[in-house]
């Protein structure tokens, strides 16, 4: 087989395929679908899955100090990322933590509460309002809204550009009206982020950022 390839069997009605941004490539089928099956039509797919892998190896590649942690995003500007420090802060000169698992903690400390007003903010501009909102760590979402209408954020939104960030809030609170990814859901995005689409490509720029740290 020419790709190393996942495939998971769960109750669903058709096949589907997915490339992480690290290149993970999962096929998943209908329970009782023949493996035979599932390989003929990943390989149907080879074109699709070149391109992606292409890509995210020019985003990787780019991104190569990022992902080796001697830099890190900071609203979307490199800055150098220092670790073994006594003291955790974020200057004009650098990133500076005593180990990575202390970049949560710094971050939250230093951007949490300017983005909790953010959102209440463009919640009331909007008039889509939400419950409770939370900051938490996510290894594949930038956000998500439950059933109730309570928010939760990636904090790596912090390292995000402003813009994008201004997207994912949007997004996220849209899904207070729409529980779904309908054209009606699209339509409200819209109306508020014109350019949506365009936004939502630069976000795939940064997707590998969910799975570091």
């Amino acid at each position: 087989m020419k790709y190393d390839v996942e495939i998971v069997f769960s109750k669903r009605k058709s096949l589907s395929i997915t490339v992480s941004a690290d290149n993970k490539i999962t096929l998943r089928c209908p329970v009782g679908y023949s493996r035979e099956r599932a390989l003929k039509f990943l390989n149907q797919k080879s074109a699709w899955i070149d391109g992606v892998i292409l890509k995210n190896e020019k985003k990787l590649n780019l991104n190569a100090d990022i992902i080796s942690y001697e830099k890190i995003f900071v609203n979307g500007e490199k800055f150098p990322l220092f670790t073994g420090c006594k003291k955790s802060g974020i200057t004009a000169d650098g990133v500076f933590v005593k180990s990575i698992k202390d970049i949560k903690k710094l971050f939250i400390a230093s951007f949490a509460k300017a983005f909790v007003l953010r959102v209440e903010e463009i919640s009331r501009l909007t008039n889509l309002k939400f419950c409770n909102l939370q900051i938490k760590s996510y290894k594949s979402r930038w956000g998500c809204c439950d059933g109730h209408n309570n928010l939760a954020f990636n904090y790596k939104l912090f390292m995000l550009p402003n813009y994008i960030q201004y997207y994912i809030i949007i997004h996220e609170l849209c899904h207070t009206v729409q529980h779904n990814h309908s054209n009606k859901f699209w339509q409200l995005v819209e109306s508020f982020v014109p350019d949506y689409k365009k936004v939502k490509q630069a976000l795939r720029s940064y997707d590998f950022l969910t799975s570091l740290y």
